[in-house]
């Protein structure tokens, strides 16, 4: 528009320089790449709009916004010749890179672009990784499976399709070849031409059957200098245009200055090889030279035979593998890497850890999606991650965070592939940018009142009006100065403490320890900010360490000190000050605008969805049996037969079979036949099973239940207006789960919109949504840091001592073998948290070691067990330290979930091969 901005969707944004009066305004809409384009004067204005598709029709509008303006249309057949910008390939580089994330983000309905397929497979072979030999497809014959590659013919094709139709689209992108039409400027009626042709000429004007070029076109090549013609091409021997019906042609209007460009597509090129003249046949022209129109020839070109073109067969295998790994499975090799360069201080770049030297070894037990996978194809994955993360970095400094999702593509593809984004490609933009918002100012000294806050917890109060704890105290005195003090650089502090009626003069320890004070109040009842969450209230589940907002501090006052948490989560990520806080995955998520999923609910509150999973369980369900299955092998651990009475045996009680392939069955005998019918067909068939009970039971067993919900806080809440009169039933069932669900993804969002306002104060929050929300949580409380030390000093051993071996075994693997990451998950295996108190005096008991008696004949085949309702875990006392290491590492990685306290005791030794030599 002529006030510079594009509009779509009543979305509107900057773009471009506004248009004035004299200006020619152009509009290029590109399907193969997507996007739309705006041109002003020949030259592009930039891409406007990416992702163009999924319509039927488009209506691209230029809007003048200025009264009594003339318009005219210079027509839409031809594409004006454009004078592209310096930084067209940039453009050009931003189309591929969105598409290459979409390829990731959809990677069931789309593959990556064929010049990063191709730049891959060369850093494969480069590298020296990838599998040498591969076996051939199990389950398939000779002649369906492709030699070259041991790959499935069908799958082959189908990859060959893509690979071809993209090498053509990036020979579009380049347009082709660029010749001369060189005319001789003589009728098709009068002479043909020489029979001779010059040698130099065909061969500069040789061309590939089925590839586009661009024929470069003057007024004296043709004999005019506007008009409407039709052009094709003709074979040499026929320039009389007979046989000509099979040859496509075009009809353009041709505005002829110095020189014009056409470009010519594949579709309208000659499909059979020879020597060709380029005909033109004028139908209305001006300023024509020789009198009236006539058909116009130009010298000779040369089709030749299309290059069979040449896939590497390397290419083939990396589409095959790349199937293996989904998104979940990419974010769990991102963080195996993120973690492994984090002990060794490296950058994930090829250049500092080139994926040849990615051996995960013992850190894949930690991610079970890609544990069974094998090392070269991990590092194979490890590459193509690497130069994912090479092209989106180049991406990020352009993007604006800022917008909402939805208003950007390119924004919503880097949040949608946050997991999949390196740490060290996202510190260096998040690093700059701290660098550049940084200020040098503080706050100067506070005065901090402990024996009020002490006097408080002593008491068992709660700062409801926050004047008497340190948090409180700490609040009145900074809320409202400059936001700016918060915003220090690294290792600075943002003021100077003094307790009042205490000695001491802050060199950095009153800091720190007033930092501490904050924290513990925090999560205690002496703030009304926060509780522990369901799971540690009801001391079931794991997070039982984990608080949470208090659903029902939404007072001006509360919201306030919310807000003011958040500038002080700022503080802690500019400054390293970190903040001790044990928040669970909903906050976090919350603060950087990441979905909530259900498990993030279930994480902090067990019990949350029970009554939902046991209106599912009632529900009819529908089993999807692959093609291969047989009348003899429905699920649930049935079998089907018939009897003599035509019953049908062995499913399960409660397990009526109501529908095949969606098709209403009402006897046994009608679910035999259709069941047989589906099994011929050879191809997956569904069977449906009838809910546990009727709408009519269902509502006798639900007449009590009303639309109202019990939160974190343990108050009762209305899901609905009015529904604490509004009884559940079968009808309203969906209804009541989705209000359920609703209600539980978003109990904290005003409390956590809060700390969101206040954090973004302090840090360039439009950042944050690159991250995930471990690592936003890393930035603001650090990585868990177990007290081995402490830890040792707090246990106590029944049926043991400190001295058997097994037990200086175990505190070995704590100390030397175990890093932080799988201390804290011993810790949540045996106490379901993840961190330690800080001090002896904040144990509220002490760890357990115990004996397991059972284990006595063969220690070795037994898995320790942990029981989180006390603190403890039984060890049995094996044999040597490799043992123990494996057996204790399987036990975190696997069984965290198990929690022994509720299980049955009967204990099961392990059944596996244990012939290492150790």
């Amino acid at each position: 528009t002529n006030i510079g901005t594009k509009v779509h969707d009543d979305k509107s944004s900057s773009y471009a320089s506004p248009f004035k009066e004299g200006d020619v305004v152009g509009l290029e809409l590109d399907l193969d790449s997507k996007s739309i384009h705006f041109f002003k004067n020949d030259v592009s204005q930039g891409i406007a709009f990416t992702d163009v598709e999924g319509h039927g029709t488009y209506h691209p509008v230029i809007s003048l916004h200025t009264e009594k303006c003339k318009v005219q249309l210079n027509g839409v057949i031809k594409k004006p010749k454009t004078k592209m910008p310096e930084n067209w390939p940039w453009f050009n580089q931003v189309i591929d890179t969105g598409r290459l994330m979409q390829s990731f983000v959809n990677r069931e309905t789309s593959l990556p672009p064929y010049k990063f397929l191709s730049k891959l497979c060369k850093l494969v072979e480069k590298q020296g990784i990838g599998s040498a030999e591969r076996a051939l497809p199990k389950g398939l014959r000779e002649d369906e499976i492709d030699m070259k590659t041991r790959l499935p013919k069908s799958e082959v094709e189908d990859l060959r399709a893509y690979l071809e139709d993209e090498k053509d689209r990036m020979r579009g992108n380049r347009k082709g070849k660029l010749i001369n039409f060189m005319g001789d400027a003589k009728t098709a009626e009068g002479e043909k031409g020489d029979e001779g042709h010059d040698d130099s000429t065909v061969k500069k004007n040789t061309l590939q059957c089925g590839s586009p070029f661009v024929l470069r076109i003057t007024s004296s090549d043709v004999g005019f200098t506007t008009g409407k013609v039709s052009l094709f091409f003709c074979p040499d021997a026929t320039p009389d245009m007979k046989h000509l019906g099979h040859i496509p042609w075009y009809s353009v209007d041709l505005t002829l200055e110095d020189s014009v460009e056409v470009e010519w597509d594949k579709e309208h090129t000659p499909n059979s090889p020879g020597l060709y003249k380029f005909q033109f046949i004028p139908i209305s022209v001006e300023g024509q030279s020789e009198g009236k129109a006539k058909p116009i020839l130009s010298s000779a070109f040369k089709f030749t035979p299309p290059k069979n073109m040449v896939i590497p067969k390397g290419m083939f295998h990396l589409l095959h593998d790349a199937k293996q790994f989904s998104l979940p499975a990419d974010a769990q090799i991102v963080a195996c890497v993120d973690r492994i360069c984090d002990k060794k201080n490296l950058s994930a770049s090829i250049q500092k850890f080139p994926p040849s030297k990615f051996e995960p070894g013992p850190h894949l037990i930690h991610y079970k999606l890609i544990e069974a996978c094998k090392t070269s194809d991990l590092q194979v994955r490890v590459l193509t991650l690497q130069l994912l993360n090479e092209q989106i970095s180049a991406l990020l400094p352009m993007l604006n965070f800022s917008v909402k999702p939805g208003m950007s593509p390119l924004t919503d593809s880097v949040r949608a592939l946050r997991t999949l984004i390196f740490w060290s490609t996202k510190s260096n933009l998040w690093q700059n940018a701290l660098t550049l918002t940084q200020t040098s100012s503080s706050f100067g000294t506070v005065n901090i009142n402990r024996f009020k806050s002490n006097k408080l917890r002593d008491r068992g109060k709660c700062d409801t009006t926050g004047k008497r704890s340190c948090f409180g105290q700490l609040f009145r005195q900074l809320n409202k100065r400059d936001v700016t003090s918060f915003r220090i650089a690294k290792g600075q502090r943002a003021w100077r403490t003094k307790f009042l009626g205490e000695g001491g003069i802050d060199a950095g320890g009153l800091y720190r320890e007033l930092i501490y004070c904050l924290c513990m109040e925090l999560q205690s009842k002496q703030l009304p900010l926060f509780i522990l969450c369901p799971n540690g209230r009801e001391q079931i589940g794991q997070n039982r360490d984990k608080w949470v907002p208090n659903p029902s501090a939404t007072s001006p006052l509360y919201l306030a000190m919310y807000e003011f948490l958040g500038k002080l989560m700022g503080l802690a990520i500019r400054t390293l000050s970190l903040l001790n806080l044990d928040l669970p995955s909903i906050v976090w998520k919350a603060l950087i605008g990441a979905p909530i999923e259900i498990q993030d609910v279930v994480d902090i509150d067990r019990l949350s969805f029970k009554l939902i999973e046991n209106m599912k369980s009632m529900e009819p369900k529908t089993v999807i049996m692959p093609k291969d299955s047989t009348k003899d092998s429905l699920p649930y651990g049935s079998s089907l037969r018939i009897t003599g009475d035509v019953a049908i045996q062995g499913v399960r009680k409660g397990m009526q079979i109501i529908a095949i392939e969606g098709q209403d069955v009402s006897s046994p005998k009608e679910a035999f036949e259709a069941i047989s019918q589906a099994v011929e067909k050879s191809k997956p068939w569904s069977v449906t099973f009838a809910g546990r009970v009727t709408p009519e039971q269902f509502n006798m067993a639900f007449v009590e239940t009303k639309f109202v919900i019990v939160g974190s806080d343990q108050k009762e809440r209305q899901l609905v207006p009015g529904g604490a009169n509004k009884t559940l039933q079968w009808e309203n069932r969906k209804e009541f789960c989705d209000h359920i669900l609703d209600y539980r993804k978003n109990e904290f969002k005003e409390q956590c919109a809060a700390m969101r306002r206040g954090l973004a104060c302090v840090v360039p929050y439009a950042l944050l949504s690159l991250f995930t929300w471990n690592e936003l949580e890393a930035q603001v409380c650090g990585r868990s840091q177990m007290n081995v030390d402490l830890l040792q000093k707090m246990t106590k051993y029944q049926g043991c001592s400190a001295s058997d071996r097994h037990i200086q075994f175990f505190w070995q693997i704590m100390r030397n073998r175990f890093d932080e990451f799988e201390k804290a998950k011993f810790l949540k295996f045996v106490w379901g948290r993840a961190r330690l108190p800080v001090r002896a005096a904040d144990f509220q008991t002490h760890f357990t070691i115990n004996a397991l008696p059972a284990s006595n004949r063969n220690p070795d085949a037994f898995m320790p067990i942990g029981h989180t309702c006390f603190f403890s875990v039984d060890i049995p006392a094996y044999t040597n330290l490799n043992i123990m290491h494996k057996r204790l590492l399987y036990a975190i990685t696997h069984c965290e979930a198990i929690d022994a306290d509720y299980g049955p005791r009967s204990i099961q030794a392990v059944q596996d091969d244990d012939s290492d030599d150790e």
